[in-house]
């Protein structure tokens, strides 16, 4: 599913004393099945992103098109075929809840888009398990979860669709180490396996920088595509408001004192260099 953003300018509150302009004039298309990361700080824009994509917001001036599905402000026919193929997760997990129990949360969308399944507890289960829960809280309330788990719970309820496109946003939020760890080997699988279309929306630079395959920079409302190598560019990074990672960071230090380290991509890699170089 190609995404494509065509002079897009977003804002909120138009004419009154609270208008604000999240996105200026922003152009680029998605055509591969990719990891895509949009990189900002949390006054940068990006946030908006996600909902435009999957046509909850509307442009402001020019439009998205997803797919055969065109969103420029206008009505758009069957846009539940549109949502039902891209899994959007939410900063906050208490964003999208909707129901008490856990089941009903999993199924719920299924119900809703009328997805044709016949084993609906079979699919649950088997989302539950990719985003590391036990079948154990299949039949809790959401209440009575932690927030990390709300947060996983969240991720399995947009992929039990199977959609196309994912967008995450801020993932690594609320997860501990674990989790990041498998959300990474996840976002791998969805992407090479099965050619799903990744979209993370972040300020993360560590996590950006072990799974992204292409980066755009987002700052003040303006999108700008760079080569993965910016996210070893700490004079870029610091001007946008953004942390060198910290694998990047060990490099430099590192190579300082000539130790002869290329920029790898994680931590088992780094690893073989410092044995191979130093």
């Amino acid at each position: 599913m190609e995404i494509v953003f065509e002079n897009v300018t977003y804002k909120e509150n138009i004419k009154t004393p609270l208008e604000r302009t999240y996105l200026k004039d922003v152009s680029f298309s998605l055509n591969e099945n990719k990891v895509y990361t949009f990189l900002g700080d949390s006054k940068s824009g990006k946030e908006k992103l996600g909902s435009l994509i999957n046509a909850t917001s509307f442009p402001y001036k020019g439009y998205v098109q997803i797919g055969k599905f065109i969103n420029d402000g206008r009505y758009i026919k069957k846009v539940n075929n549109l949502r039902m193929n891209i899994g959007y997760v939410k900063k906050n997990p208490l964003d999208f809840e909707i129901n008490n129990l856990v089941k009903n949360e999993l199924t719920f969308g299924l119900k809703y888009f009328k997805y044709k399944i016949k084993k609906e507890q079979v699919r649950s289960l088997e989302a539950l398990k990719l985003v590391g829960l036990s079948e154990e809280v299949l039949n809790k309330k959401i209440s009575s979860l932690t927030i990390r788990e709300r947060k996983l719970l969240s991720i399995a309820s947009s992929l039990i669709f199977n959609p196309e496109v994912i967008i995450l946003e801020e993932v690594t939020m609320f997860l501990l180490e674990k989790d990041k760890e498998n959300i990474k080997r996840l976002i791998r699988i969805m992407q090479e396996k099965y050619g799903k279309k990744i979209i993370l929306i972040t300020k993360n630079t560590d996590f950006a920088y072990e799974v992204s395959d292409e980066i755009y920079l987002v700052n003040n409302g303006k999108i700008v595509k760079c080569k993965k190598s910016v996210l070893t560019d700490e004079s870029i990074l610091t001007s946008n408001n953004l942390n060198t990672p910290k694998i990047v960071d060990f490099i430099n230090e590192a190579n300082k004192k000539e130790a002869n380290l290329t920029y790898t991509s994680n931590i088992l890699d780094l690893i073989k260099e410092v044995y191979r170089n130093v």
